[in-house]
């Protein structure tokens, strides 16, 4: 099974519109945002980019309406009106979910760099003049800062308090770079994919595409593109805020979407496997199958479901599939006890059924 994705093609999409003007020749910075039913909070988002301090004249903002039903396209339009030459609007019929968006919103990047953000967020008026400062001084592929959580009432998390500012270049592996695959990546300690910018000749030029019309597409994005991004720096600095939407895709309770991020994961490794990094750099991706696949997936699960998916028959399946010793892997020992219980599950010779995954997650939440 290969796994290469092909983006949503703008020329062969039906139904598709898009505003824009003649490209700018001194755009630094394209910064995408894909937009569905968020009538509520664009306005909050776009104030926070075109008021940018390295200059509205150095951004191209590509708008992306993923087939919203409320006002959001209205607003995108008046936003525009406002800047014809620094704002692209592309607007569908067929909701491609957040991957796709991007996808169509790379296809009209011209910036030196890519960003994004979502359309519930805002960011620091100086991130990208921050941003992009560090990647010019070092040359560097991919530029992160820090977020906090923005929640209702004001309440806010700051994530990776202690994180110090460094640049680092990547080992690289029989052709392939091994960045911290797990801690570098898109659920590693910098944040997502929108506290970052990224060299847009390493995208395009090797075919790093999101998934489309499936959650946590993220996830396979991120990772994929370590394998490619030979240099990156950190900037010890809050630039990003992401407002924790109880109505958004990631954290409502019973969605059967929560599980897209299974798919996903057999999505990497296959794509490991197809381009010839599978046995290249194999203890990092087993390690990280392991986590975001199995340990992430049944805390998700045990936290944000009432009942319990039947899952766990699948996921014991693919990974004895893909990786038979995964008790031998050198990172298993950094694992915590409740890591450790779920670990010593694999290890009884049958699969479990709901009934007992339902007392394992009884106990499980107790530990908390």
């Amino acid at each position: 099974m290969e796994i290469d994705f092909e983006p949503s093609g703008l020329d062969s999409m039906e139904d598709i519109t898009i505003l824009k003007e003649d490209s700018k020749n001194n755009i630094y910075i394209s910064v995408i945002v894909p937009c569905y039913n968020v009538e509520r909070y664009i306005d909050r988002c776009v104030n926070s980019i075109i008021n940018q301090t390295i200059g509205i004249e150095h951004l191209q903002i590509i708008l992306v309406n993923d087939a919203s039903s409320d006002g959001t396209l209205l607003k995108l339009q008046q936003w525009r009106e406002r800047f014809p030459k620094e704002i692209i609007v592309i607007s569908y019929k067929e909701n491609l979910r957040q991957g796709g968006a991007r996808n169509l919103g790379m296809q009209c990047a011209d910036g030196e760099y890519i960003g994004f953000v979502d359309s519930d967020d805002w960011v620091e008026l100086d991130m990208y003049e921050k941003l992009y400062e560090k990647a010019v001084e070092n040359n560097v592929d991919v530029v992160r800062g820090k977020f906090i959580r923005e929640r209702f009432k004001g309440q806010i998390q700051v994530v990776n308090d202690e994180c110090k500012e460094y640049c680092y270049e990547f080992e690289k592996r029989n052709g392939w770079y091994v960045n911290h695959i797990v801690n570098s990546g898109v659920n590693g300690e910098f944040g997502g994919v929108w506290s970052a910018i990224y060299k847009k000749e390493v995208i395009i030029k090797n075919g790093v595409w999101f998934p489309e019309k499936i959650a946590y597409e993220d996830n396979y994005w991120g990772a994929v593109l370590n394998l490619y991004v030979r240099n990156m720096c950190i900037v010890d600095r809050i630039v990003y805020h992401y407002f924790v939407n109880t109505n958004s895709t990631v954290t409502q309770k019973n969605a059967v979407h929560q599980l897209d991020r299974l798919n996903i994961e057999v999505m990497k490794v296959e794509k490991y496997k197809s381009i010839g990094a599978f046995e290249t750099i194999y203890d990092e991706i087993e390690w990280d199958f392991i986590k975001m696949f199995y340990l992430n997936t049944l805390y998700i699960v045990f936290k944000r479901f009432d009942f319990m998916p039947d899952i766990y028959g699948f996921m014991r399946h693919k990974i004895y599939l893909y990786f038979p010793n995964f008790m031998k892997n050198p990172r298993i020992s950094e694992c915590n006890e409740r890591e450790k219980l779920l670990l010593s599950l694999l290890e009884i010779p049958r699969d479990l059924s709901v009934e007992e995954m339902l007392r394992i997650k009884t106990a499980y939440l107790k530990t908390f």
